[in-house]
């Protein structure tokens, strides 16, 4: 093997999507930065969501879903886990029938459930194998699991876990579930979490973009789905306690979901129809400008082992952050130096973080720069390619 050069097999099972797309698109085009060729294996093909700053001036890639994908999403969860199994066997095939033994040196592949078609194949090329974990099979997921197969997950999650050459979860919460539910040692894990490009979300780059068509005064934003687990409503709450300080003060709400009619209900209850702003979805290259006017970038909620990427994208634009005392933000966040931590679900605390930094321009300035510092030092794609790639080298293979 050639670390010099190296030939990647990057293994996912995800329709290349939303947030999985960038994370997907961004480690891939890290690996290539590098200097390495990574082929894909995955449900799309060969697709990857890269953003680059001229990219950024333009659309990003949308399509319907295929006929396969809306079936998918219909069937009872029972029979849609019993393809994620028979998924295997084709991405094995396919495997097997693109590369030859030695001309693969690493396989890095994306957690999914009942996934271990990497697994297999870096077992049976002889070639290191490094899994990206952002949950398992006992974590909480908005889809909710058939509790036939749940025994079944946990195994394969252990064999999968066990077998892997080194395992990146995204915090550190993830990192003492592995360890604790599943035995794995705690060398074998590193804390990798979520990040940014701060070539694209770069506050410069906002000034040669067209400007949104936004009120004048200061901006709390957000950017995501509208699901009760984002806590929209205590964000809204938070606002109407501090709108009649700081009049000239919007609160941006960028995204849609099932909790839309809902927030706008509240909005229009609480009397600040005109000062809760929702434009809906926008494409994820064309959020630069939006968010080069926030003042601060608040994340309402969140879950315990998640790594929510849009936090290292304020930050990356120089944004301060506030957001809920959750053990994966706390891995990227420090109280006071990239923004304010409140009390989860605490709506008092959230709003006396909001006011603090609202009464505060130097502050809040400040918070800004060092958050974006903490991104190109820390928190970007590149960088954690290339923490990926150290274990991608590692001696140890899988050859049982």
């Amino acid at each position: 093997m050639n670390p010099a050069r190296m030939k990647i097999v990057y293994v996912h099972r995800t329709r290349a999507q939303g947030v999985e797309a960038v994370h997907i698109g961004q480690i891939v085009q890290g690996f290539r930065t590098l200097g390495h060729q990574v082929a894909m294996l995955s449900p799309v093909g060969d697709y990857i969501e890269h953003i680059t700053p001229a990219k950024a001036q333009q659309p990003a890639r949308q399509g319907k879903p295929g006929l396969l994908h809306r079936l998918v999403d219909r069937l009872p969860e029972i029979a849609f886990e019993l393809m994620e199994m028979a998924y295997n066997a084709k991405a094995v095939w396919e495997g097997l029938r693109r590369f030859r033994r030695r001309s693969v040196d690493g396989v890095y592949e994306r957690y999914a459930i009942f996934a271990v078609a990497g697994a297999l194949l870096a077992r049976w090329w002889k070639v290191p194998f490094v899994i990206e974990v952002n949950y398992t099979s006992m974590s909480p997921l908005v889809r909710e699991r058939s509790a036939l197969l749940k025994p079944l997950a946990r195994w394969v999650d252990g064999w999968l876990f066990r077998s892997a050459t080194h395992l990146l979860a995204v915090s550190s919460y993830l990192k003492q579930h592995l360890v604790e539910e599943f035995g794995v040692d705690a060398g074998r894990v590193s804390v990798v979490p979520n990040a940014a490009d701060p070539a694209v979300f770069d506050p410069e780059l906002a000034l040669k973009a067209e400007a949104p068509a936004l009120p004048p005064g200061r901006i709390i934003g957000f950017v995501g789905g509208f699901y009760r687990w984002h806590g929209l409503d205590l964000l809204v709450e938070a606002f109407t306690r501090i709108a009649a300080e700081f009049p000239d003060a919007h609160l941006l709400l960028i995204g849609d979901g099932p909790m839309r009619g809902e927030i706008e209900a509240l909005a229009r209850d609480k009397g600040l129809t005109g000062r809760v702003l929702m434009p809906g979805r926008i494409a994820h290259a064309k959020l630069v400008p939006y968010v080069a006017r926030f003042d601060m970038g608040v994340m309402p909620d969140s879950n315990l082992y998640g790594s929510p990427m849009k936090v290292f994208e304020y930050m990356s634009m120089a944004v301060p952050v506030v957001v809920p005392d959750y053990a994966p933000l706390q891995d990227v966040v420090t109280d006071g130096q990239q923004g304010r931590i409140f009390r989860r679900k605490d709506v008092a605390h959230l709003t006396q973080c909001m006011a603090e930094l609202l009464r505060d321009d130097t502050q809040r300035r400040q918070m800004g720069r060092t958050a974006r510092q903490c991104v190109l030092q820390t928190h970007n794609w590149l960088n954690n390619a290339s923490t990926s790639l150290g274990f991608l080298t590692s001696k140890r293979s899988l050859a049982s």
